[in-house]
């Protein structure tokens, strides 16, 4: 789906001030020519992560006010730019966000990109509206900060076990194979529960729970019950080229932000010149060229994912299962032909 904006300019000196000087608090140090993974380079801090946290917070607010699409969509990147366009070209622009103190995870990086984690608890029209797990990035010197991905926390899983030694996280190779799974490997295999269920191999080292197997069960149920009225019913949870993000947990395992792409795919048994009913809170996300749905109506959406990866087993012991801990997201897509 091609995303468009709608931008209401505002005539007011304060705001384009405003403006202006978080941009040069989100960009921190992006003076400068681009320095590549080799060249040293100073990495965020405690310090000034936390100024990056509250500038986006702010100029989140600036967008929300002036209902302004294109600022809110600058402030982020990668998936999170997906989320956030889509939403507001569909006209379901978040709500300005307000957010406790945050707990941040810096990893000591001394070469692009850039990146930090933080935690923070969200509260809307002044009621608890979860934790999140927000993920800032800066690829090279000439970028912003930006926000990259947001996931809300399972509850009980609000704390993460991130080990942080004289002010600073570990970051891992996605490549890491000191772990249960690579981080990059992680999203395959929480793919093949959510596909297969319970008996999919990759259920052996998945832990059950309502994002892994119980996915697999709301998806299935979907299935027997599209069938009954005449439809055949699909789902594939599948990677994406998004990054993935990784840290040190305390026990040796690394906590991993990632994120998936979701296809459903509704079929008709039997021809029909009917068009296929698309569920009222998806309509909006049609685009206005899309013919009439008759065969199959298909959704894709973009979910970001957190899990805690445990380490292998040691001593002949036995390994722990990766656990997802929470996510995000909504359709990006629906049509069809």
């Amino acid at each position: 789906m091609r995303a468009t904006f709608n931008r209401f300019p505002k005539a007011l000196t304060a705001v384009l001030g405003l403006l202006a000087a978080l941009a040069l608090t989100l960009s921190v140090t992006g003076c400068g020519t681009t320095a590549d993974a080799t060249t040293t380079v100073p990495g965020p801090t405690q310090a000034s992560a936390l100024k990056v946290f509250n500038a986006y917070v702010t100029a989140q607010r600036v967008a929300v006010a002036n209902h302004d699409a294109l600022l809110a969509a600058s402030l982020t990147s990668s998936s999170q730019y997906s989320l956030v366009s889509t939403q507001w070209s569909i006209g379901q622009a978040p709500a300005a966000p307000s957010y406790g103190k945050p707990t941040l995870y810096v990893p000591k990086l001394t070469t692009y990109p850039q990146w930090f984690m933080a935690v923070a608890p969200e509260h809307q029209r002044g009621r608890a509206a979860g934790t999140y797990l927000m993920v800032f990035d800066k690829p090279d010197a000439a970028a912003s900060w930006t926000l990259d991905g947001s996931v809300l926390l399972s509850q009980g899983s609000t704390t993460l076990p991130v080990a942080v030694k004289n002010g600073y996280a570990t970051a891992l190779r996605t490549t890491d194979t000191n772990l249960l799974l690579r981080p990059d490997e992680v999203g395959a295999i929480h793919a093949s529960v959510v596909d297969e269920g319970p008996s999919s191999p990759a259920a052996k080292v998945v832990a059950a729970g309502p994002l892994t197997t119980g996915l697999y069960s709301t998806y299935a149920a979907k299935a027997k019950q599209a069938r009954a009225h005449g439809y055949y019913y699909s789902w594939e949870l599948e990677g994406t080229s998004y990054p993935f993000f990784a840290l040190a947990t305390n026990d040796g395992g690394a906590v991993v932000m990632y994120t998936m792409s979701l296809n459903t795919a509704a079929s008709r048994v039997k021809p029909s010149k009917e068009p296929i009913p698309v569920p009222g809170n998806l309509k909006s996300v049609v685009r206005a060229t899309q013919a009439p749905i008759v065969r199959v109506l298909d959704i894709d959406s973009t979910l970001q994912y957190v899990a805690v990866d445990p380490p292998p087993a040691k001593n002949g012991g036995t390994a722990g299962k990766l656990q997802v801990i929470g996510n995000s997201g909504f359709p990006t897509y629906v049509g069809g032909k």
